[in-house]
């Protein structure tokens, strides 16, 4: 049975929700700052690390850069929390050559600063890592390399990957067939208690994401993205741009999402 909701919204940002008794609080940004956030990614490719950079300082944390070569660098923004206990969220910011790269993915990268402030807000068990990754179009090239350096108590502590791919085409879909059964399971509660309703579409032979270094080392994975067999075409076009992005369909997923985790914090050991 999924958890009850009841549900306050005390201004225009904060939330405080109860799921089965459960409180749980996060700040939501607005509309127009998740937007404006989006904008920011319509510059060049070299360009992006320092954006994400930028994003992640406006919204009061100090990323720290991960080398991956001598030309670029993962970007890790970290909230601490009461334990070790540590959930990574990722998505990459680099983009292919045609098209500005907005939904593949900066929709994915630009709201991780806007999940960090939704988070910061009140204290956590876990321990949150939000990464932008460098070089996924390149075949994962930074998540491999910031899987590879994690030490084994970093390993040990890991509770879970969220990986946001392609985000606002359309409502909030998941990669069922990859997840890990438990975080799975707490994101269809989170869906059914917000009413963020979210369906699993399954893209295994439609390519790959940051997701599988993870999972290659048996880590807990999910997938969340927007894309659906018509939409695909979007990816790695002229197409791929802010106009592609559907903004009630992100602020939706952003919302869904800023509950999922604080529920992992709740919920994950």
């Amino acid at each position: 049975m999924a958890p009850r909701i009841a549900a306050l919204f005390l201004s225009a940002s904060y939330a405080i929700a109860l799921f089965a008794g459960d409180e749980l609080t996060v700040k939501l940004e607005s509309k127009e700052l998740l937007q404006a956030r989006l904008e920011a990614g319509r510059v060049p490719e070299k360009q992006r690390q320092s954006a994400i950079e930028r994003l992640f300082k406006d919204a009061g944390c100090t990323a720290s850069e991960q080398a991956v070569n001598k030309k670029t660098a993962n970007v890790v923004c970290t909230l601490p929390g009461d334990t070790a206990a540590t959930i990574i969220v990722g998505a990459h910011y680099d983009y292919a050559e045609e098209g500005h790269g907005i939904v593949d993915d900066w929709s994915g990268a630009a709201l991780l600063p806007s999940l960090y402030s939704a988070l910061k807000i009140a204290p956590r068990r876990h321990a949150f890592q939000f990464v932008a990754f460098a070089a996924e179009e390149q075949g994962l090239v930074g998540s491999q390399h910031f899987v590879k350096v994690m030490s084994s108590d970093e390993k040990q502590n890991m509770r879970g990957f969220v990986n946001l791919e392609c985000l606002g085409v359309t409502s909030p879909k998941v990669w069922a067939s990859r997840a890990t059964a438990a975080l799975l399971d707490r994101l269809r509660e989170t869906a059914i208690a917000i009413r963020v309703p979210i369906q699993s579409v399954n893209v295994d032979r439609a390519g790959d994401d940051d997701s599988h270094p993870f999972l290659n080392k048996n880590m807990p994975v999910i997938t969340i993205h927007s894309m659906t067999s018509e939409t695909w075409p979007i990816l790695h076009s002229k197409r791929d741009d802010l106009e592609a992005i559907h903004m009630d369909d992100y602020e939706a997923t952003y919302r869904l999402i800023g509950f999922y985790l604080a529920y992992l914090d709740l919920k994950l050991p």
